[in-house]
């Protein structure tokens, strides 16, 4: 099944492969998008660890809106601190619904800011898919 994005714009530059991307991966599972309101996309590097380093957890968060689904927020983590002090931290968090966005270390983004760096963000994120280098997970509510 096909997930019927909204159109008219989003908060930050989505690219046709991005929207692609989450298609498929929904594609992959049994949920029937047609009676859920959000659909939550774990991307998960199964090498990734505090010792190791290695490609970011990414989580992607869509909802329903009137007129198709909405990108509610992308979350890409990192383990922050050493040893067993690590913890997973929100590293870049793109808000699109309240334009809330923010970079570990930097703080709040201005939204020219935080375009420029979704867009070289999105790159990277398509090329590890394309890699395979994440395991997907894909909830819907």
């Amino acid at each position: 099944m096909t997930i019927p994005f909204f159109r008219d714009g989003f908060a930050l530059p989505v690219a046709q492969a991005l929207l692609v991307l989450l298609d498929q991966e929904v594609a992959k599972t049994d949920l029937n998008i047609e009676r859920l309101t959000q659909l939550t996309f774990n991307f998960r590097n199964p090498g990734y660890s505090v010792e190791q380093g290695g490609v970011h957890p990414v989580e992607i968060r869509l909802i329903r809106g009137l007129d198709g689904w909405l990108f509610d927020y992308v979350t890409d983590f990192s383990y922050q601190g050493l040893g067993h002090d690590a913890e997973l931290c929100k590293e870049l968090d793109f808000n699109f619904l309240d334009g809330d966005h923010t970079m570990l270390g930097w703080g709040p983004l201005r939204l020219a800011e935080a375009r420029e760096l979704f867009d070289v963000w999105q790159s990277n994120f398509i090329a590890y898919c394309r890699l395979e280098c994440f395991s997907v997970t894909v909830a819907g509510d």
